[in-house]
């Protein structure tokens, strides 16, 4: 009895250590040893990863072993330098700027480098090739500059030493978020998370921001809407994650639902005041100008892999003989704030709601990178929701653009990738509501 027992332990451990190895080795080659133009063997090791991700979330159960394991696989990538995305370049940049003290929403890349104060302040012409957005205003809010500013100063003019320091407050907040949802009872979905490939390489991989934002934001919604512990508390932690990225103010017209319209404004005002005042060391007079200017381009001239606003551009160029994104930019926006008070009406639950929000937001965008997903993948382990996860994966498909300097997308691939996701998102659609009826007839 004994004897048998040790040999399906000794089993169990060494299929663990597999896993674990092979993953690892997978992690490794994509993050430090293939650039986004080979697109074949790209989505050969994504693909992998995701089967190997599909074990790792049957085998690995316990919260502890899943939290380190987490962790461990983030640390891998720890000294890769981006290679799937170069928005940081606009990070270190911003983040020379202020570390200097100069506000980095009153100046473009593009004339900031004609200045006397180029050389003393950015150091490398490395830094403003590789930006991909020289001639537009940084849209980054001031929680976000604050820690380029900060990873800057810490890395002493060093590019390598600057990216293991953004690197190292996304796993701080990565490793944050893991733990708040342990302790709200969440440990047993959250390997979703802990283990997703799309997760580890977007996030602590590529240096985007949006584990920082859920960090924030999932315990803004435990402390505040959801247990109602301290709505002042909330709203800072909520315009922390606003100031981070912008994209949690669609989550406001949910919030004052839940809470009922007296709450609920309070909440929203505490928002907007604490905002203010992260705001406010960066007041100047063209400020808002310049930071919307900004934003606004992004949704009215720019376009990726986008899916309900690529029919309206085909029906565009079939009726109108040319790219309808300006005016069609703006009435999707419309629709989408429409639809964001029209869910928020209606929902019951916090999470579900929030995720539908989300779900219209990324549908009705003109540019889903593949790292807007995971936003969606954090809200979706609050549920019984699992579409999410067949998009992290058919997401990655995208990079398929870039296999040639011409960017030139694949719609066939679009399509593939969000039939897969709209399938799944029916199905369990489907299955909640014939569970939601079963319960209401009881």
């Amino acid at each position: 009895m004994n004897y048998s027992t040790n040999i399906k332990s000794l089993g169990d451990s060494f299929k663990k250590l597999i896993l674990i190895f092979s993953f690892s080795c997978l992690l490794i080659w994509l993050g430090y040893f293939t650039p986004r133009q080979s697109f074949g063997q790209l989505i050969s090791l994504y693909s992998a990863l995701y089967v190997v991700y599909y074990f790792l979330l049957k085998i690995y159960k316990n919260p502890i072993e899943v939290i380190f394991l987490g962790v461990f696989f983030r640390l891998l990538l720890l000294f890769a330098v981006p290679a799937l995305s170069d928005d940081f370049y606009r990070f270190v940049w911003d983040g020379r700027l202020l570390a200097n003290g100069i506000n980095p929403y009153t100046i473009l890349p593009a004339d900031f480098i004609k200045t006397v104060d180029f050389k003393n302040t950015v150091e490398n012409n490395l830094i403003f090739g590789r930006l991909n957005s020289p001639n537009y205003y940084t849209v980054y809010p001031p929680l976000n500059q604050l820690i380029f500013a900060t990873s800057a100063t810490l890395s002493k003019g060093s590019l390598f030493g600057n990216v293991i320091a953004l690197r190292i407050f996304i796993l701080f907040a990565e490793i944050s978020l893991l733990f708040i949802l342990m302790k709200n009872k969440y440990s047993d979905k959250f390997n979703f998370y802990s283990f997703n490939p799309l997760i580890i390489i977007e996030l602590t991989g590529n240096l985007h921001f949006e584990g920082v934002v859920m960090c924030f934001l999932v315990l803004a919604f435990f402390v505040g809407v959801k247990e109602r512990k301290s709505l002042v508390f909330s709203s800072f932690l909520f315009a922390c994650a606003v100031c981070v990225k912008m994209l949690p103010l669609i989550f406001i017209p949910l919030i004052i639902k839940q809470l009922g319209w007296k709450k609920g404004i309070f909440y929203a005002s505490m928002v907007g005041v604490f905002t203010a005042l992260f705001f406010l060391p960066f007041l100047d007079r063209m400020l808002i100008e310049k930071l919307f200017s900004s934003v606004n381009l992004y949704f009215q001239k720019f376009e990726f892999n986008a899916s309900i606003y690529y029919l309206v551009r085909a029906v565009g160029f079939k009726i109108f003989g040319y790219n309808i994104i300006g005016s069609a930019g703006k009435i999707m926006a419309f629709l989408t704030f429409s639809g964001v008070v029209f869910i928020s009406w209606k929902s019951k639950n916090l999470f579900v709601g929030a995720l539908a929000i989300l779900t219209l937001y990324f549908a009705m965008a003109t540019t889903v990178h593949p790292w807007y997903v995971t936003n969606l993948l954090v809200i979706a382990i609050l549920t019984r929701f699992r579409y999410p996860i067949i998009w992290s994966y058919t997401i990655f498909l995208s990079y398929k653009t870039y296999q040639t300097n011409l960017y030139q997308e694949n719609l066939w691939l679009v399509t593939f990738e969000y039939l897969l996701v709209i399938g799944m998102m029916f199905y369990e659609f489907k299955q909640w509501r014939n569970l939601y009826y079963d319960k209401s007839s009881q």
